[in-house]
């Protein structure tokens, strides 16, 4: 019995019978199906081809995030693993940068490795990207980001509730000017965020907003938000007609680093200016100025993402499902409360 054999009755290459029945080099799922069915049936070694299956179930999985040095990532990371070991699997943890050809090169990996699914954040919100996934059979699941129609499983704060809880918040200790300090706004959390503000103050008579969208286009990374964020800010807050009385900032990062500029300014919180934000940190609520947050269930959002792709693993079959998480508000004093 010969390679050609097989591949003659699969309907594939010599070269692809090959890379399956060694567990080695990519190859669609549909395809090493078709190879192993004809490796059983033509009795080709059925015990090699057994074990070629058995390695096609992997016990990984892959999880993609812009950067898992970020609070909420890490976070996230770390209920996943726990999940994931749970049920027997190890995580295989990739930092895209928000960079679209690292993301791809880790998609191709994580194929390579026939990662039985995938938690991803990914780049940009174009379910193109997950081809090479989508292609290979690979279950997955999306991370703090969700495509239009929900052609897969996704897992994200409920955005919308979280700027609501932060506007009306500011609103009801009487401030009218208003920054809203955002990442790219093509992400979902953003872009949700933003619309949401600019809604509930349409609402409300003589406000204002300032949108101060932040300088973090081709580098990632905490340390150097810390450095340039928050001086954006106040220079952008500084150069208003009316200088903005409360800033709403989109992550834990950039609100510390607004906290840092406004003190080397000379600004206090909250007596000049009240900070609020959409992420927790532990030192948030031991600051000499506890910070008012509507915080990312980060545990919950982690364990929620791993069941949806252990349940895909589990059962194809089942519709996508897209699980929004409520925000958890901690009200402090750097809205301005007593």
């Amino acid at each position: 019995m010969t390679y050609g054999q097989i591949a003659r009755l699969a309907g594939v290459s010599t070269a692809t019978v090959s890379r399956v029945l060694a567990g080695s080099g990519y190859v669609s799922e549909e395809r090493a199906e078709k190879v192993l069915a004809a490796a059983q049936e033509l009795h080709y070694r059925s015990n090699r081809a057994a074990r070629t299956l058995r390695r096609r179930r992997s016990d990984s999985i892959g999880l993609i995030v812009s950067d898992v040095e970020y609070p909420f990532f890490a976070s996230a990371a770390r209920s996943i693993e726990a999940a994931a070991a749970a049920n027997g699997c190890a995580v295989l943890v990739c930092n895209s940068d928000e960079d679209l050809a690292r993301e791809r090169f880790y998609f191709d990996l994580l194929v390579e490795e026939q990662v039985a699914g995938v938690i991803v954040a990914p780049a940009i919100e174009d379910a193109s990207v997950l081809a090479p996934l989508i292609r290979a059979g690979i279950p997955v699941v999306t991370l703090d980001r969700r495509f239009d129609g929900d052609p897969v499983d996704s897992v994200l704060l409920d955005n919308r509730a979280a700027a609501e809880l932060l506007v009306q918040d500011l609103v009801a200790h009487g401030h009218r000017r208003f920054a809203a300090v955002v990442g790219t706004t093509i992400a979902t959390p953003s872009r949700e965020r933003l619309e949401t503000i600019e809604a509930a103050l349409e609402t409300v008579p003589g406000s204002s907003l300032l949108i101060v969208e932040s300088r973090l286009k081709s580098t990632v990374g905490v340390q150097h938000a810390l450095d340039t964020v928050g001086e954006h800010v106040v220079e952008m807050m500084l150069a208003a007609d009316e200088r903005p009385t409360a800033v709403l900032c989109a992550n834990a990062i950039m609100l510390t680093s607004v906290l840092g500029a406004l003190r080397d300014a000379g600004l206090a919180v909250p007596g000049d200016v009240a900070v609020v934000g959409f992420d927790d940190m532990p030192g948030f609520a031991l600051f000499e100025t506890p910070v008012t947050v509507a915080a990312q269930p980060t545990d919950e959002i982690g364990r929620t993402a791993a069941r949806l792709l252990f349940d895909r693993i589990a059962h194809p079959e089942l519709p996508t499902r897209s699980v929004r998480v409520a925000p958890e508000f901690h009200h402090r004093r750097s809205c301005g409360a007593s």
